[in-house]
């Protein structure tokens, strides 16, 4: 059977996921994770390639395969349109878009998705990984106002909302983030103990405030420079306690969210974060994908064997590791991996199956 899921049909499902089906998708995205980094899948991924037309269009290829799946994810990204041109009051339409299509593993196409809305939602399932077990997550900082902020921010309410008291949204447009606090807020579901505020980056007394006060921060922006000094992190008072840190946003080695900085000095085994880093560790999805496209790490001169990937780390780990991973200070970086999107992808298709969601195709 074949199974077509519009945009909408995608979030029908991961807007409304109960508690089990959250944990089969959490399930299927670690044992991909742990197969790509323990069970030589990663030597069967071939390289995603980027095609820029002469008109700015870029479109982006990810293909992947794993034992029972294969596909290819297409992301298309417009230029911006001349302001010019613009009807007055039009606003210019979103310029990324994206489809995947899975095969199974004898080439039948099973399914094509809508992945606009999927791509947000495994990378941040992703970043959940590592947060799920954090020992202290009452204050949580989130530097971007898209996709990928909406649903680090919502995954985090869903899995650990009774110990969130205050989610700060930091973006350079302050409509946008007040947009988002109205997505989050507008529906069911919004804890109501969880505060939820907005800081522009210009307001740097109150942004180094809601910095050093983070237990948690999600960095999901493209941006080109770091979002915050590493000083902000490194001094005496901001080392009293650890946070888990996750970056998803760059993804170009001209890209960097986080300061080089506080990656060396993190990793650095007799430095000042000693006791808060296992042997000066930084957790990764793709070892190799970082050294393509991790902006930051590259540029930070962190040896690559000090980056632990996230499937290894989950595949096998030690009481020091486990401890680290609840209590201590932990960056993770991810550039995504083409598995992330068969196994969700897979997963949702099974899931629409069974809610009778989507356009099916008895002999396609």
């Amino acid at each position: 059977m074949f199974t077509v899921l519009s945009d909408k049909n995608v979030q029908q499902i991961l807007r409304n996921l109960s508690p089990s089906e959250l944990d089969t998708l959490t399930h299927a995205l670690e044992k991909a994770f742990i197969q790509y980094s323990t069970q030589n899948d990663h030597q069967y991924q071939p390289h995603r390639v980027a095609v820029t037309r002469p008109t700015g269009q870029v479109s982006l290829f990810m293909p992947a395969t794993t034992e029972n799946l294969v596909g290819v994810k297409i992301i298309s990204v417009a230029p911006s349109p001349d302001p010019s041109t613009l009807a007055p009051g039009a606003k210019p339409q979103a310029g990324l878009k994206s489809a995947l299509t899975l095969c199974d593993d004898v080439g039948n196409a099973i399914g094509v998705l809508n992945a606009a809305e999927l791509t947000g939602f495994r990378t941040a399932l992703g970043s959940m990984l590592l947060y799920k077990t954090r020992q202290h997550t009452a204050n949580i900082v989130v530097f971007g106002a898209g996709k990928q902020a909406l649903w680090h921010v919502w995954l985090a309410v869903l899995l650990r909302g009774k110990d969130i008291a205050r989610v700060t949204i930091v973006n350079r447009s302050g409509g946008r983030a007040r947009e988002l606090v109205e997505t989050l807020t507008g529906g069911a579901g919004w804890p109501s103990h969880v505060d939820l505020s907005v800081v522009e980056p210009s307001q740097e007394k109150e942004l180094e405030k809601v910095v050093v006060e983070a237990d948690v921060v999600f960095c999901t922006t493209g941006s080109k420079a770091p979002l915050f000094p590493a000083s902000y992190l490194t001094s005496e008072s901001a080392r009293k306690k650890a946070r888990y840190v996750a970056t998803i946003g760059s993804y170009r080695l001209d890209m960097a969210e986080l300061d080089p900085e506080l990656l060396r000095k993190m990793a650095d085994p007799s430095g000042e974060f000693a006791s808060q880093v296992w042997q000066g560790s930084i957790v990764v999805d793709t070892r190799e994908g970082c050294l393509q496209e991790a902006g930051e790490l590259v540029s930070s001169g962190v040896v690559a064997e000090k980056w632990l990937e996230v499937g290894a780390i989950k595949d096998s780990s030690s009481p020091d590791m486990d401890d680290w991973l609840r209590n201590g200070f932990v960056i993770y970086k991810s550039v995504g991996i083409g598995i992330m999107d068969l196994a969700i992808g897979s997963a949702l298709l099974d899931l629409a199956q069974e809610k009778n969601i989507g356009l099916t195709v008895e002999d396609f």
